[in-house]
């Protein structure tokens, strides 16, 4: 059939595969070529939907996202269990490395780092680490401890702090911003995240390196519960998704230096998010509200975060997907068996965001892209 939306001759489907535009009539309402009921990285979900494994690892089949969702709330499970025994040191270990030590599972299943694993995991986990140890430390020794003492120090923490971050934590991944096989917006996702993943680390450790020094192996954990939650969850994901959506948002960068769509809104959404997250919240808790109230207002920054990041990384994949040539592939996230070139025909999932030695065609037949039929059982 031809695309009604690039005129180019693909196999009868649901999506095409050549522009990923949604085909033929649709109860759905919107423009088929914005598709926005199908995320391109994940197609049963809408653009808007903040889930945060399809979001940020974006490279992980349908089956996959499950396992990494089944290990999240498993690790969060041995961090609850650990704070009831008392054992809140191990609990707050396992709450920092918790989602961190997932993303670099994450990043080994997908194989985001091509070829260069070394390269990529030094320029992003290793780089934000180190970053995140010198600018916690000089924020300590320049501001101080406490938070609550003046509202000096309170805007210090809670303004000025997270705006260095954010100017920090993206630094290491625009090192590969350059490198010919990372030239996609979703690479630059995947290393920012990588990279304020790896600050976060940092941070958490230098934050609590008091209760590392000074407390014993068991301990009363009644008043630890949150800020744990807090630690494991919500701090990672404010780091990973402000780092990965600037780090996204520079790719998306043309060579002139102009911001293409929805990239432009990187740097005000990072920074009103961090900051809302920060100072707002720190008011909220000096004015005695309850910590579980806390938590869940600073949950609606990140959930904000997340949004924007699928926005911004759905119309990357519909306008970046590269013609790999018609090839057979498995698709990773419907598993059938479909001739594609840049999306599934099938469900539409955008092949540059499916992990990379599942749509590598094998050397025969890269070497030979056949032209695709119209008939409707190939393209199913």
């Amino acid at each position: 059939m031809i695309c009604d939306h690039c005129g180019k001759q693909v196999p009868e489907a649901v999506f095409c595969t050549n522009c990923g535009a949604h085909q033929g009539k649709s109860a759905e309402t919107g423009d088929p070529r914005a598709r926005q009921h199908h995320y391109a990285a994940a197609p049963g979900e809408h653009v808007a939907q903040p889930s945060v494994f399809s979001t940020l690892l974006p490279h992980l089949g349908h089956s996959k996202v499950h396992e990494f969702r089944w290990a999240f709330l498993i690790g969060l499970a041995l961090v609850v269990i650990l704070v009831a025994t008392g054992l809140v040191v191990a609990a707050l270990l396992a709450a920092i490395f918790l989602v961190p030590a997932l993303y670099l599972v994450y990043l080994y299943e997908a194989q985001v780092y091509r070829d260069e694993p070394a390269l990529v995991l030094g320029a992003t986990f290793i780089g934000g680490i180190i970053l995140g140890l010198a600018v916690t430390l000089l924020s300590n020794a320049i501001i101080g401890i406490s938070i609550v003492q003046s509202t000096t120090a309170l805007i210090g923490y809670t303004v000025i702090l997270p705006i260095v971050q954010l100017i920090v934590m993206p630094l290491p991944a625009l090192l590969l911003r350059n490198r010919a096989g990372f030239t996609e917006t979703v690479d630059g996702l995947a290393f920012g995240v990588a990279s304020g993943l790896g600050f976060s680390i940092s941070e958490s450790i230098v934050r609590f390196s008091s209760v590392f020094a000074n407390t014993g192996i068991h301990t009363d954990s009644a008043s630890w519960i949150y800020p744990l939650v807090g630690v494991a969850v919500l701090i990672p994901l404010l780091h990973g998704s402000t780092s990965g959506a600037l780090a996204a948002g520079l790719w998306r960068f043309d060579r002139t230096g102009r911001a293409r769509d929805i990239s432009a809104y990187a740097v005000p959404v990072s920074v009103i998010a961090t900051i809302g997250f920060y100072y707002v919240g720190q008011l909220l808790a000096n004015n005695g509200v309850s910590p579980l109230i806390v938590l869940l207002y600073q949950a609606i920054p990140v959930a904000l975060l997340l949004v924007y990041i699928r926005f911004l990384l759905h119309y990357s994949l519909l306008e970046e997907a590269r013609d790999l040539g018609f090839h057979a592939v498995v698709c990773p996230n419907c598993h059938r068996h479909v001739m594609a070139a840049g999306f599934c025909p099938n469900c539409g999932v955008a092949l540059t965001a499916a992990p990379r030695s599942a749509v590598k065609p094998k050397p025969a037949e890269a070497s030979a892209t056949p032209a695709p039929t119209t008939t409707p059982s190939e393209g199913a």
